[in-house]
């Protein structure tokens, strides 16, 4: 009996030990808002889920993508700068042609986490290859499964439709959805269900709030005038249904040990507001409204929340930080150029395992910041906290200013030229600046 009882001990330990209990990971990414659009960093507009989020993790100060959407896109999923990657500019391959992101050449942070034992989904836009030419790129890039719209397609005029009678590729199959984010926001909802028994990665690129602006379910009886109420009203819906994914997350037993990140891909698109006082629109703009987005963090095994952090943080961190939270080694001859922020969630006060510059690339206008000042590749110079929208020169009677402004310019000298984009130089020269 005693050995019976011995064996059934060895096994339940083995069982356990054996368990794979690394926390999942959620990546929301909301598209074409900036902070200016998020109550809990000042803004006139509510989205109270996402304040919710905040008031249960950290809420960054200071985050940098770049300031238009498939560049940002690129550089979270590879880890690598705009010059390192090459796509320095905005480029819609299924409109424009070429190949895409490369999974030859590069190895995403959902392929690392899928070969290491993660199961993997993603929901929302994808854009960055043609997935009617190339059926199979997400499972090359590290998906399992997905729900995307893929961006419209050349000649064929139904795809340009996201939201309502959206074209919806869900697993290799099209067809169209009644309201395209809705669909997408319950597949992931059923992924996690699904997969609630082992480490998952989502990635939720959300379709909201790019243009073409128009009404969502909860506003279509009563359709607000205009393109910034319109747009107002998509602010609203996507928090909702950020609301649902969250709540999905919960329910299901699992926010002790799920990351959740909420962010953007570029500055708004329309006007908003900071504590009071209008803020211009950010999109596309060479300037730290392009780039300075939304970043929260809710992470219940790292942090107890309630926390607001001025600590910096960069698009390139992604991926270092899903590499130790998954407790994996970086994929070998991959440069990867952010920082993970773990440290920076458990509370660190150590300043060498933080950042103290965040970089960020349009074209060829680069620019790197602190926690107050601003340097870019066209010799401006400003400081953020007393000019926030870069409209004054710094004053000369500011002592500190030269000291930090030759710090940056020296570290903004040492990066390489661009490497060769991805992409036919035509598109580049006629399309690639403009993002639709």
């Amino acid at each position: 009996m005693k050995s019976t009882l011995s064996a059934l001990l060895f096994c339940l330990i083995t069982a356990t030990a054996g368990a794979d209990d690394r926390p999942n990971v959620i990546l929301i990414m909301v598209d074409d808002m900036g902070r200016d659009w998020v109550s809990c960093y000042g803004a006139k507009h509510q989205t109270p889920n996402i304040d919710q989020l905040a008031k249960q993790g950290v809420r960054y100060e200071t985050a940098w993508c770049t300031p238009i959407c498939t560049p940002t896109r690129v550089t979270l999923l590879t880890g690598q700068y705009p010059f390192r990657h090459g796509w320095t500019r905005h480029y819609d391959v299924p409109r424009w042609g070429g190949n895409g992101l490369s999974w030859t050449r590069f190895t995403t942070f959902a392929r690392a986490l899928r070969d290491s034992g993660y199961e993997t989904a993603i929901g929302g836009m994808w854009q960055i290859n043609h997935l009617e030419k190339q059926p199979a790129a997400l499972k090359h890039h590290g998906f399992d499964e997905h729900c995307v719209w893929s961006g419209a397609e050349l000649g064929r005029a139904e795809t340009e439709q996201r939201y309502w009678e959206g074209q919806i590729i869900t697993n290799g199959r099209r067809a169209t959805a009644s309201y395209g984010p809705d669909t997408i926001n319950s597949f992931l909802i059923d992924f996690i269900q699904r997969k609630r028994e082992q480490p998952f990665l989502v990635y939720y690129p959300m379709l909201l709030t790019h243009g073409p602006h128009t009404t969502t379910p909860q506003n279509r009886g009563n359709a607000p005038v205009g393109k910034v109420s319109l747009y107002a009203g998509n602010v609203t819906y996507m928090d909702q249904l950020v609301g649902n994914l969250i709540e999905a997350v919960d329910t299901a037993g699992l926010r002790q040990n799920t990351l959740i990140v909420f962010t953007s891909d570029n500055g708004s698109t329309a006007a908003g507001n900071l504590h009071g006082t209008p803020f211009e629109k950010g999109k596309g703009r060479e300037a730290d409204r392009g780039a300075h987005v939304p970043f929260v963090v809710r992470a219940p095994f790292l942090t107890s929340g309630g926390r607001v952090s001025r600590d910096l943080i960069d698009f390139t961190d992604f991926y270092p930080t899903f590499l130790e939270l998954a407790k994996i080694a970086p994929p070998k001859d991959v440069t990867l150029d952010g920082k993970s922020f773990v440290p920076s969630l458990r509370g660190s006060e150590d300043p060498f395992e933080k950042r103290n510059w965040i970089f960020s690339q349009i074209g060829d206008f680069r620019m790197i910041r602190d926690w107050q000042h601003i340097v870019d590749s066209e010799g401006g110079f400003h400081d953020l906290i007393k000019d926030p929208l870069q409209q004054h020169k710094v004053s000369p009677l500011d002592k500190i200013a030269p000291g930090r402004r030759q710090r940056l310019q020296m570290i903004l000298g040492r990066f390489p030229e661009d490497a060769k984009p991805p992409f036919p130089e035509y598109g580049v020269r006629h399309g690639g600046a403009t993002d639709r």
